[in-house]
């Protein structure tokens, strides 16, 4: 099952003390980009894998290129350990009942001039 979900990419990650209580450093936009990627991933057909079921991943964040910068690769922040964590969370019960069915990862990010995730998910 192949999808893409609009948007900038949020990693998630860096978590800081407010009030007392330890929140996420973009919390509102993470729970957004989570729960668009759930929702496009429902809406298109995605199928949660049994219990005894491994998945494949495969993902390119998309990210938009800054006008000032010279690199070919986007070879700084986000990092893509953050922002795979973040597809990998947004999925847990719609394409796997736990993210540790995940059994292999292909991911990388590109400067583009489409914003957002192109997801793949195979179960094996």
């Amino acid at each position: 099952m192949l999808f893409n979900v609009a948007g900038l990419p949020v990693p998630q990650g860096s978590l800081k003390m407010m009030n007392g209580n330890i929140v996420h450093v973009k919390d509102r936009e993470l729970r957004e980009w989570r729960t668009n990627i759930g929702n496009i991933a429902r809406n298109c057909g995605v199928e949660i894998a049994q219990k005894e079921v491994g998945v494949i991943m495969n993902i390119m964040f998309c990210l938009p290129k800054p006008k000032s910068v010279k690199r070919v690769i986007p070879s700084t922040r986000p990092d893509l350990d953050k922002l795979i964590r973040a597809v990998l969370d947004a999925l847990t019960g719609i394409a796997y009942i736990d993210d540790g069915q995940v059994v292999e990862i292909t991911a990388s990010k590109i400067y583009s001039n489409y914003t957002g995730v192109k997801i793949g998910i195979e179960q094996i």
